[in-house]
This record gives structure tokens, sequence and C-alpha cells, in this order.
């Protein structure tokens, strides 16, 4: 664990943990790419509803992928999955640049699916370095110092979609982040080998590969212990569960055609595009933080209740926008309501599970989280078939089931276990 010097501090305090967000954040860099993928793929022949299918699809793959990642993802194996797995993303953006037709290019969105199997021992890592005071704004300031490459990725990738075609822009997108990644591995690498010399040090576990033991035996006894904790998770986290995976689903209904309703219905152009979600990244950069802040001084549940209630009437809106500034508008105020459930249901869900128990809980989210993006994709990609406004209206409908679910919770008084969080 990271030993916090103040209890007041909440800038992540460890030069190690230091690397680890600028390695994260270099990876980041590949939006330049992943922003225009929709059009990518329409660009190569294929259309939305079969972009919706073939993404559903790769979700689902996702599932066994994040199921074995919490199974080895014991105090054994978070060095070797972090590592390895950092290799998927610049393995599938290489598919991405030689694929000519959206048959050949589903290829490589489909075996992107099985970087999930580094999911859970990222998250545990994250974790590991928070404390309960100020876990919230810990981890709001984590994924916004982690997100700072992608504020400017989308309008780099818009740029040079506008200008290159959007074919020829994607390519060199891909090109651009390929070129990247090996600094962000080496950058883990580091930080991995850093930690554990530092817990050899101080006489600490363990929490990384230690090589001298039976690699056998002790992935078959944690394997156990992670079925054991996957079976005995807190019953509070249900209400918490539903209402995230409401959550989940209503955003896969619209995020993956928000860009398919500037482009074409609201004849915005790509450069335009790109500037829309680099603005949106940048403001959400601003105001993460501080609202972790916020969010740590209150009940966390009510916190959610307050964002999902807030939030779910925006999104009809943007079916009356149709110019770049309304559009943008609408966009930064489901980013003022919407940014901090994220961070502050992580921080609740950590804090109701024993640390023990932590990756059989991240491997629950995860795989739930996959089935909610397939339902969600396939549901947006059919309703925006039939009619542009369903996914919008289906969006407002799901985050109010979300609100109620919370709202529930809150009425049937269910609280989490106090749990002792070293």
């Amino acid at each position: 664990m990271c030993k916090y010097h103040d209890t007041k501090e909440i800038i992540i305090p460890n030069r190690n943990i230091t690397i680890l967000v600028i390695a994260t954040s270099i990876s980041s860099i590949s939006n330049i790419a992943l922003s225009f993928l929709p059009v990518y793929f329409t660009s190569l022949g294929g259309t939305v509803l079969q972009y919706g299918i073939i993404t559903t699809f790769a979700t689902l793959i996702g599932i066994p992928s994040t199921i074995a990642g919490g199974a080895f993802a014991g105090k054994h194996s978070l060095k070797k999955i972090a590592i390895l797995t950092s290799w998927i993303g610049p393995v599938v953006l290489c598919g991405y640049y030689f694929s000519n037709s959206w048959t050949i290019l589903s290829i490589p969105i489909l075996i992107g699916a099985g970087g999930a199997v580094g999911s859970t021992a990222w998250r545990q890592l994250v974790a590991d370095t928070t404390v309960q005071k100020r876990r919230t704004t810990q981890l709001s300031l984590y994924q916004t110092l982690t997100t700072i490459p992608s504020i400017f990725a989308p309008l780099m990738g818009g740029y040079l979609v506008h200008t290159m075609g959007t074919v020829e822009g994607f390519r060199l997108g891909a090109l651009i982040a390929i070129a990247t990644a090996p600094v962000s591995t080496m950058l883990l690498v580091r930080f991995l080998r850093e930690r554990e010399s530092r817990a050899h040090s101080t006489g600490q576990p363990l929490l990384l590969d230690d090589t001298r033991q039976n690699p056998f035996k002790s992935v078959s006894g944690y394997s156990k212990g992670f079925w054991s904790s996957l079976i005995t998770l807190p019953r509070a986290l249900v209400p918490l569960l539903a209402a995230y995976v409401l959550v989940i689903v209503a955003n896969s209904t619209t995020s993956p055609y928000l860009i398919f309703y500037g482009t074409t219905i609201a004849k915005l152009d790509r450069f335009q595009w790109g500037m829309i979600l680099s603005l949106q990244l940048l403001f959400a950069s601003l105001i993460r933080t501080p609202l972790g802040v916020i969010s740590d001084k209150f009940d966390k549940r009510k916190v959610l209740l307050v964002s999902v209630i807030a939030t779910a009437p925006l999104s009809i809106f943007l079916i009356f926008e149709h110019s770049f500034f309304g559009i943008l508008a609408v966009l930064l105020a489901m980013i003022v309501t919407g940014v901090n459930y994220g961070p502050t249901h992580e921080a609740l869900q950590i804090e109701m599970t024993p640390r023990e128990k932590r990756p059989a809980l991240f491997a629950v989210y995860d795989v739930l989280r996959n089935i909610a993006i397939s339902a969600g994709t396939i549901i947006g990609a059919v309703l925006f078939t039939i009619n542009y406004a369903l996914p919008f209206y289906s969006f407002t409908i799901m985050e109010a089931c979300a609100g109620a679910v919370i709202a529930c919770a809150f009425f049937l008084k269910l609280k989490p276990r106090s749990v002792a969080i070293q």
C-alpha cells in the first residue's frame, strides 16, 4: 500500500504512482483514432446497424476475458497481466490500420475485446493507491490526470479525418498511437519494478509477481479464493449494481451513435465533432476533481441519485439541437451532471468490500458492464436505424429507472457494512 504523509493530501503522493498515471495517460493517445472508429467502419462499407452488431459481439467476448482476469488477478499475477495486456491496444490498432473493408476491420475489433483480461488487475492497482477518507477525490484526480492527452486527441483526430479524409486520417492517427505505445509500456514496467523493490525493502507482502513460488499452486489457490469471494460479496452491493447496469445500458444506447447524429443529422463536419469531444474532455477534467471533493463530504449514494436524476432528461434536448453550439451546450451539461457518477460509484463499492474480495467485485462489475454495453449497443443500433431520436428517449427512460432503484435503496435503508480500509 502507498504511504500517505498527510491525511489531507489529495494529490497522488508517490512517485511510482505518478509513473503509473503517466503510462496510462500516454496510452489514451489512441483516442486520436478511436474517436472516429464508427465513421471509419462505415467508410469501409459497413452500416450503423452492422457496427452495432460487431460492437455487441466484441463486448460479449469481453465477458470470459474479464472472468479470467478476475480469477488470475491475485497477488502473484498483477505484474504479468498489466504488462502483457498493455500490448493488446497497439496490436489492435495495427489491425485497424491494415483493414481495407468493414469485414476485415471487424476482426481486430473482436480481438481487442480480449483486453478485458487486464481490467481487474489495473483496477486493483489503482484501488490500492487510495485511502478511504478521500477516495472519491483521489479516483477523480486519477481519472483526470490519465485523460489529459485525450483532451487533445479527438481534436487532432478530427483535423486529420477532415483534411485527409476519413480513411487516411484515421490510419495516420492509428500510426501515431502505435508509435507512442512502447513508451507507456516501458514506464509501466519501471513502475511495477520499483514498487516490487519497495515491497521487498519494507518487508511488505508482494502485490506483484513472485516467481520463487510454484505458479500452478499459486493460481489454483487463488482461483478457489476468487470464487469463494464471489459468492460472499456484500448484499448491499445489489442495488448499486442494478443501477450501474441501467446507467451503462443507457449510455451505450446513445454514445456509439452520437457521432452519426452529429455528422449525419446535425450536419457538423468531422473537425467540429472532434472539437466537441475535446471540449467535453477538457471540461470534465476541470470539474471532476472539485466534484470529487464535494462527493467525499456527503453520502455517496445520495450523490449518485442526484447525478442520475439530473442527467436523465438532458439527452432529449439533443433531439432539438442541430447547431454546433447547441449540441456542445447539451453535452457539457451532461458532463456537469454525470461526470462524478463514475468515481463516486467506484469509491463506494471499494469501501463496501474488503480488499481481499475486490478482484471478485471488479470482475462482477466488468462482466455486467460488458453485458450492459452489449445490450445497449444493439438496442441503440436498432433504434437509431428506425429513428435517430429513439435512442435519446431510451436513455432518459433507463436513467430514470436507475434513479428509482437508488431511491428505493435509500427508502429501504440499505447500508454498507463497516469495513476497515488499510
